[in-house]
């Protein structure tokens, strides 16, 4: 985890907080605290999905990213379950 006023200085060293984060024994994922106004921008964002999800298909379609395998921007149905169906229990936009 990063402080967010650590992220806004432009000398702050986060070399251990990346190394932890993504070195080899990181779980490739790095977390930031202290953001302002953090639950109102989170509950603003939230109340988008449901628009996003309902845009057409192929204006949806503009927003996928197959060289990044849908790892990039919006994806539907093109994740696999185990059994290799695609999974369209949900949208995910990353």
């Amino acid at each position: 985890t990063i402080d967010y006023q650590k992220l806004l200085d432009n000398n702050a060293d986060l070399s251990a907080e990346l190394e932890e984060a993504y070195g080899p024994d990181g779980l490739g994922i790095l977390t930031v605290s202290g953001v302002p106004g953090y639950t109102k921008l989170r509950s603003s964002l939230l109340t988008c999905t449901d628009k996003l999800a309902k845009l057409p298909p192929d204006v949806l379609a503009k927003y996928e990213d197959l060289p990044s395998q849908y790892n990039i921007g919006w994806s539907h149905g093109k994740e696999q379950l185990r059994d290799g169906t695609a999974d369209t229990f949900k949208g995910s936009f990353y």
